[in-house]
């Protein structure tokens, strides 16, 4: 008799518990010797530690059907990226992290509802992982959404391509048992944004620059973190983000107001990487900038010493383009959402939108100048709109206004 570890669930805290006992014959005296035996039942004692099921190995090898790991393997290679899915890192970082390591072992076609669960307990659960040297907290109520979509992609993936014998998903609707996602809704006030342009001032390249460039464009964080040189039209004042760059597969054109093209001017003159084309980088431009908790800590402590108070509301780089949005939509009224959805860049599609091909850059360009113009005053001394504090702060001066 074996009892396999990890096979009864897991605790609160993450903990395997022993599942139940299954019986396994080693042979027949004196066909198998008392050494073979020894061996072999020691083997499957070693497999049961581990967390692996000597039943379900001896199936494997039986039947020859794919692991769930062979199943992810294929998945990456002839899906994930074949496709070139922008979302790759978080397909790879689900299946590595966790699914290979919950039920790598299991035969995909005898996946079931029970393992499912088990392993999005155990990801739920944060814990440190060290990766690539650096310590770092891994699970979370994310990190199990993130390992539930993904296995069930790949399920119904392996069924289509008929990999897989089994017709049902033992992953459909796991998700409902997740704890339901909260609605982002936090909006921050004028006099919050405009602190937030001021504190960004202190912060110097890359986040400072960053920041700004967010609030007075209103495009998500990783849309300019990930910005290359190649995609910055200074000549018509333009930032063109191409389709497979972008998040709904389509060119998104973003008018750039005065203040974000001297910003940008300033950027490439002096932070351009020279061996890659990534605009934001620590690694002169051979990658994205990364750090952006780090890079908030410090926003939040700029606040609080720009404003003089303490107990800043917290928010996230993501509330600052529902801001901008929400400002556009006041001086806008009824009848701007069509508008608004350009400056975000949401995709539209209407029948309408297919027919119309209209890219509404001069009315787009009209709504940021006068959200720029409230943000930081319709008046400014361009010349100074930054200074160098010292040879690798990049710090922007505040614009006056005219008397």
């Amino acid at each position: 008799m074996i009892r396999v570890f990890g096979e009864g669930g897991i605790t609160d805290r993450g903990h395997g518990l022993m599942g139940p006992k299954r019986r396994l014959t080693l042979g027949s005296y004196p066909q198998v010797s008392l050494h073979a035996a020894r061996a072999k039942a020691n083997t499957y004692i070693d497999q049961a530690r581990r967390g692996e099921s000597p039943v379900e190995a001896l199936e494997r090898v039986a039947t020859g059907r794919l692991t769930v790991e062979a199943l992810a393997e294929k998945f990456l290679a002839d899906y994930v990226h074949l496709k070139r899915l922008r979302a790759g890192t978080r397909y790879e970082m689900a299946i590595r992290t966790h699914i290979i390591e919950g039920v790598g072992r299991v035969v995909a076609d005898m996946l079931t509802r029970d393992q499912v669960r088990d392993l999005m307990k155990k990801a739920m659960v944060k814990e440190p992982s060290t990766r690539e040297g650096k310590t770092r907290r891994r699970g979370g109520i994310e990190a199990a959404r993130s390992v539930v979509a993904v296995l069930r992609k790949m399920i119904n993936w392996g069924i289509r391509e008929r990999l897989l014998k089994r017709s049902d998903n033992p992953v459909s609707g796991m998700e409902d048992n997740l704890p339901k996602k909260r609605k982002k809704e936090r909006v921050l006030s004028l006099e919050e944004a405009q602190v937030v342009w001021h504190a960004a001032g202190t912060l110097g390249y890359p986040f400072g620059p960053l920041y700004r460039l967010i609030l007075l464009t209103g495009c998500r964080p990783g849309e300019w973190a990930r910005c290359r040189q190649s995609f910055i039209d200074l000549k018509q004042s333009l930032l063109v983000i191409p389709a497979q760059a972008y998040k709904s597969d389509h060119v998104h054109v973003v008018p750039l107001v005065p203040a974000a093209v001297l910003i940008l001017e300033h950027t490439l003159a002096n932070y351009a990487g020279r061996q890659g084309d990534y605009l934001f980088s620590g690694t002169d431009g051979l990658a994205p900038v990364s750090g952006w908790s780090k890079g908030h800590s410090r926003m939040m402590q700029a606040m609080t010493a720009v404003s003089g108070e303490r107990g800043v509301v917290p928010w996230t780089p993501h509330d600052l383009r529902r801001t901008v949005a929400t400002r556009i939509a006041e001086q806008l009224g009824v009848g701007g959402e069509q508008l608004i959805k350009r400056v975000l860049g949401h995709a539209d599609g209407s029948v309408t939108a297919i027919y119309n091909r209209y890219g509404y850059v001069k009315e787009m360009r009209e709504v940021l100048e006068r959200w720029a113009d409230e943000l930081i005053g319709a008046e400014f001394d361009a010349a100074s709109l930054w200074r160098e504090s010292d040879a690798d702060a990049y710090v922007i001066v505040e614009p006056t206004e005219a008397a």
